[in-house]
This record gives C-alpha cells, structure tokens and sequence, in this order.
C-alpha cells in the first residue's frame, strides 16, 4: 500500500508541476502577446510615384525636311524638368539639336524637329532617367 501511496504522490507532484510549468509559460507568452512595448509610428514615409512621359507625333508620314511635332503629357515631373528629343540612329540613342530643351508646361510639351533622312526614324521623348514609349515616323 506504501508502495501505490509512494507512487501516486511522485505522479500527483509531476503532474502539478508539469500544468504549473504550463500555465507560467501559456501566461508569458500571452503577456508578450499584449506588451505594447513596439508602438507604431505616427510617420509614413512617401513611396515616390514612378515618372511617366508620352509621345505622340502629329503625323505618321512627313516628307523630307518638314517639321514634326511630338507632343505628350507628363506625370511624376516637376514644372522646370527639362524635357528632350531623341532619335535612334544605328541602334543607339541620341539627342537631337534642336536648341535648348523645353521646359513642362504644367503637364505637357511640344518639341519639333525637321528630319532630312528618308525612312522609318524612331523618336523617343526624355526628361532625366524617364523615357517615353518609342513612336515612329515615315520619311519620304
């Protein structure tokens, strides 16, 4: 009898110090759970919004030496960026001379150019890292 007495007690104890083993651990980690120790920040910082340019010539076709007009919109620029025409020739981009590039007016520009090479020609508009889809125009 002594011997079952013994026993149930060395269960009893173990048991009661396994649920208060529990217990302690189940309450710290819901007081961890509830300490508002990491407190959120009234502050969001600004994702800048990604530039945009448009390109759109005034004509599909020009003859040789006759003016184009590219016009489009901006969004994502400042008033002031200067703005710019570019041409593809041999595969690589450049700037064409056309005199100083124009400034946005509020949220679009105008810029012109003559081209005197026959043939599909590529233009592109751009303003510091933006660039405008690539729109082409037939000379004759």
């Amino acid at each position: 009898m002594t011997f079952t007495f013994r026993s149930r007690t060395v269960r009893t104890v173990a048991a009661g110090a396994l649920t208060a083993a529990l217990v302690s651990a189940g309450s710290v980690a819901a007081h961890a759970a509830t300490d508002p120790s990491p407190k959120p920040t009234t502050k969001h910082s600004a994702v800048p919004k990604r530039a945009t340019l448009t390109a759109e010539a005034n004509s599909a076709t020009v003859k040789s030496g006759e003016e184009i007009r590219i016009t489009g919109r901006s969004s994502g620029l400042q008033a002031g960026d200067p703005v710019t025409l570019q041409q593809e020739k041999n595969g690589e981009w450049t700037t064409l001379p056309a005199g100083d590039p124009m400034d946005l007016q509020g949220e679009s520009y105008i810029l012109t150019t003559r081209p005197t090479a026959t043939g599909v020609q590529h233009y592109r508009v751009m303003s510091g890292t933006t660039y405008s889809p690539t729109i082409s125009v037939t000379v004759e």
